[in-house]
C-alpha cells in the first residue's frame, strides 16, 4: 500500500502522531509519507496559520478556549451551511485530490481536522475515492468532526466515544485505538538501564518537568514549592526544549541547587521517560500519552483551555494521572507520589489498564486489513 499522512503545525502532537503511524506503516513493509496539509494552500498559508495559533495560545490562552469550546458546542447537521473553518481548508481541496489521484495513494490518514475537513470536500466536490481516516491526538471531542465524511475515526479512548456519537456520527465508524506514539516510547527498558544512558544517579528519587513545545505554565513558583519538601533524596529536571531562556533562567535560577538543572532540545526523550520516577507535564495528548506508555506516574498541570482540559479531566478522572492544576494541588500530587510507593503503583496500574501502548500498531493493521 501506498499512504498518505496529512498533519499540520498547529502544535507538535499532530506531527509526532503522524511520524508514529509513518514508522509503523514502513515497518510492516508499506510506502508512507507525511505532508504538511495546509501547504497545499501555500507555504506562507501554513506558516501564518501556525504562526498565529500559537501566539493565541500562549497569550490570549482563555480567548483561545472560548472560542474552542464555541466551535466544539455548535453542531454542522447535513444540508446546513459549513463552518468557516470547513470554508478555508475547502480552498485548497483541489489541489489536494489531484496530488492524491497523481501520486496513487491508497489510503489517507488525517491527524488534524482540517486536511480532514478539506478531504471531505475533495470526495463530495471531485469525487475523491479513497479511504479516509482521522486520528484523533487528544482525549476529547474535536470541534468540526461532526461535518467530516470520512472512513473511520481512530479516538483516543472508548471513554470519549459517546461524545462522539452524540453529535451524530455512528458508532460503527468509530475505533478507540488509542493515540500512536513512537515506537522508542513503546519499548520496554529498564530504568537502571536509561539511567546509565544518560548518565543519571541509579539511587535518587528524578522527576522530569517537561515545559511542552510551547511552555505553557510557570515552572519556577513550581520548583520553589518542591524544594521545600522535607527530603534531600530527589532531582529535578526540566526539559525546556527550544525554549533557551527556560533552559538558562532554571540553571542560573537554581545554580547552588545540585539536585535541579535544566537541558535543551534534545532526542532522548523516551529515555528520560523510561528513567524517572515521575512526570510533570501539561496535559498535551501526546506528551501524556508518551508518558503513560512509558508507564510512569505523572502529574498534569493547568491545562491550555480547549483539548487540554478534556485531556487533564479524562486521565484524573480514569486515575491514570495525578491532578495539578493549582500550584497546591502540583505540590500535593508531588509528595504523595514521592513518599508513597502505594500511589505510584495505582496510577501506573490504571495506565495499563486504560492506555493502548500499541495505538500505532492497531491503526495500521486496521487499514490495511480494510483495505484490500
Amino acid at each position: 500500500m501506498k499512504i498518505l499522512v496529512l498533519s499540520c503545525n498547529t502544535g507538535q502532537g499532530h506531527n509526532s502522531a503522524a511520524n508514529a503511524i509513518k514508522e509503523k506503516f514502513i515497518s510492516l513493509g508499506h510506502e508512507c509519507e507525511i505532508k504538511d496539509a495546509l501547504r497545499y494552500s501555500s507555504k506562507t498559508f501554513s506558516k501564518g496559520v501556525s504562526t498565529s495559533y500559537n501566539k493565541i495560545v500562549l497569550h490570549t490562552p482563555l480567548a483561545f478556549g472560548a472560542g474552542y469550546n464555541f466551535s466544539k458546542a455548535k453542531t454542522y447537521k447535513s444540508g446546513r451551511p459549513k463552518s468557516a473553518v470547513y470554508a478555508v481548508n475547502m480552498s485548497y481541496s483541489k489541489k489536494l485530490y489531484m496530488d492524491i489521484v497523481s501520486e496513487g495513494y491508497d489510503a489517507v490518514v488525517c491527524t488534524h481536522v482540517f486536511p480532514a475537513q478539506a478531504l471531505t470536500h475533495a470526495k463530495h466536490k471531485h469525487g475523491l475515492d479513497v479511504p479516509i481516516y482521522f486520528v484523533a491526538t487528544d482525549y476529547g471531542y474535536y470541534p468540526f468532526c461532526d461535518e467530516l465524511d470520512i472512513t473511520r475515526f481512530f479516538v483516543a479512548s472508548e471513554k470519549v466515544i459517546p461524545e462522539y456519537v452524540g453529535r451524530g456520527i455512528s458508532k460503527d465508524i468509530i475505533v478507540p485505538s488509542g493515540i500512536p506514539v513512537a515506537e522508542r516510547f513503546v519499548d520496554d527498558m529498564p530504568k537502571k538501564l536509561a539511567r546509565a544512558y544518560l548518565g543519571l544517579d541509579p539511587d535518587r528519587f528524578i522527576c522530569l518537568i517537561m515545559s511542552g513545545s510551547m511552555g505553557f505554565g510557570n515552572i519556577y513558583e513550581l520548583i520553589d514549592k518542591m524544594i521545600e519538601c522535607p527530603s534531600d533524596n530527589f532531582d529535578i529536571l526540566v526539559l525546556a526544549g527550544n525554549n533557551h531562556k527556560l533552559k538558562n533562567g532554571v540553571n542560573e535560577t537554581y545554580y547552588k541547587h545540585s539536585n535541579i538543572g535544566a537541558i535543551g532540545f534534545t532526542d532522548k526523550v523516551h529515555l528520560y521517560m523510561k528513567a524517572c520516577d515521575l512526570v510533570i507535564t501539561k496535559p498535551g495528548g501526546l506528551s501524556s500519552t508518551e508518558a503513560m506508555v512509558s508507564n510512569v506516574p505523572m502529574i498534569l498541570t493547568k491545562p491550555i483551555p480547549g483539548c487540554e482540559t478534556d485531556n487533564y479531566n479524562l486521565l484524573t478522572e480514569l486515575g491514570a494521572a495525578l491532578k495539578g492544576k493549582t500550584l497546591d494541588q502540583a505540590v500535593f500530587s508531588f509528595n504523595c507520589v514521592l513518599f508513597n510507593k502505594n500511589v505510584r503503583d495505582e496510577v501506573m496500574y490504571c495506565q495499563n489498564l486504560y492506555i493502548n501502548k500499541n495505538a500505532a500498531q492497531t491503526i495500521c493493521d486496521y487499514i490495511i486489513q480494510n483495505s484490500k
